[in-house]
C-alpha cells in the first residue's frame, strides 16, 4: 500500500508540470528561464539527498551515457513539452506525451526483436485512434506547431527510455537521476545565459512558482517514484503512473479553467486504456520498458 501511495503521489506531482508551465508563462517567464532554474534547483536537492544517504558513487563507464540522457534526451523532451504549452492546452499536451509507451513498444520490437502479440497490436490500434481524436479536436482550435511539439516530446521521451533501458540497469537510481538533472541544468542554463535569459526580475510569485516547480514538480516525484518502484515493481509502477495525465487534466480544469470536448476526453481515455493493456500483458515481457527508470 505504501508503494502504491508513493507511485500515485509521484504521478500526480509529475502531472503538475504542464500547470506550472502555463502559470510561469502567465508570470512572464520564458522557457529557458523556467527550465534552467527547474533543473538546477532539482539537481541540487537530489545531490543533497544522495550525499545525505551516502549514495553518490557512480561507475565511471556510465557517466558519459547519463550526461547524454540529461543533456540531449531530457533537454529535447522538455523543450518540446514546454514549447507546446505556448500553443495547446496543458491537458492535451499531457495526453499527447502519453503516447510514448506505444512508440516504445513498436521500436522495442523493431530494434531489440521483442515480440508483438495480439494484445500489443490491439493496444497500439486503440492508442492510435485515441491520438487521432485528441489531435482532431485541436486541429480546429490550436496551431499545428503545438501538436507537432506535443508529439515531439513523446518521441524524445521514447528515445530517452530506450537508451536508458540499456544504460540504467544495475546503476544506483538516485545519483544517476541527479547526474541526469545536472546535465539538463547545464545545457538549459548555458542556453539561457547565451541568449540573455538567465537573469530574472524576482517577485514573490515568481520565486514561489520556481521553487515549487523544482520541488513538487521534479525532486519529490522522482524520489517517491524511486522509493515506490522498489516496493511495487516496474509493472505495477507503470500502470499506476497513468494517474499522471489524469491528474494533469483535472488540475488544468481546476487551476487553469481549461475545458475540453467529449471527443478529446474520449481520445485520452483510449490512450490510457492502451497503456494499461500494454502493461497488463505486453510491458511485463518488454525488457525495454521493465528496466527503464522514470525521471
Amino acid at each position: 500500500m505504501l508503494g502504491v501511495v508513493l507511485i500515485v503521489g509521484s504521478a500526480c506531482c509529475f502531472g503538475s508540470l504542464g500547470i506550472f508551465g502555463k502559470l510561469a508563462y502567465r508570470l512572464g517567464l520564458s522557457t529557458p528561464q523556467l527550465l534552467s532554474y527547474r533543473f538546477t534547483l532539482a539537481a541540487l536537492l537530489l545531490w543533497l539527498v544522495a550525499f545525505g544517504l551516502r549514495q553518490y558513487r557512480l561507475p565511471r563507464r556510465s557517466i558519459f551515457g547519463l550526461v547524454i540522457m540529461g543533456g540531449a534526451g531530457y533537454v529535447g523532451q522538455s523543450a518540446s513539452y514546454f514549447g507546446a504549452l505556448h500553443f495547446i492546452p496543458a491537458s492535451t499536451n499531457a495526453l499527447l506525451l502519453y503516447t510514448y509507451p506505444v512508440v516504445v513498444t513498436l521500436l522495442a520490437a523493431l530494434l531489440f526483436g521483442e515480440k508483438l502479440g495480439w494484445i500489443k497490436l490491439g493496444a497500439v490500434a486503440i492508442a492510435f485512434l485515441g491520438t487521432l481524436l485528441v489531435i482532431d479536436v485541436q486541429l480546429h482550435a490550436a496551431p499545428l506547431v503545438g501538436i507537432f511539439l506535443g508529439l515531439g516530446s513523446a518521441a524524445f521521451y521514447t528515445g530517452y527510455i530506450l537508451f536508458g533501458s540499456r544504460l540504467l540497469p544495475g546503476l544506483p537510481p538516485l545519483p544517476s537521476t541527479a547526474l541526469i538533472m545536472t546535465s539538463a541544468a547545464a545545457v538549459w542554463s548555458g542556453y539561457a545565459l547565451a541568449t540573455g535569459q538567465l537573469g530574472i526580475e524576482w517577485t514573490a510569485p515568481r520565486a514561489l512558482l520556481l521553487s515549487s516547480f523544482a520541488v513538487i514538480g521534479t525532486a519529490v516525484p522522482i524520489l517517491t517514484f524511486i522509493l515506490g518502484l522498489r516496493l511495487v515493481g516496474a509493472s505495477r509502477a507503470a500502470i499506476l503512473s497513468t494517474f499522471e495525465p489524469v491528474s494533469t487534466v483535472l488540475l488544468a480544469v481546476v487551476v487553469l479553467g481549461e475545458t475540453g470536448s467529449p471527443l478529446q476526453y474520449a481520445g485520452g481515455a483510449l490512450i490510457l486504456i492502451a497503456v494499461i493493456l500494454l502493461e497488463g500483458q505486453g510491458w511485463r515481457e518488454s525488457s525495454a520498458l521493465a528496466r527503464a527508470t522514470r525521471e
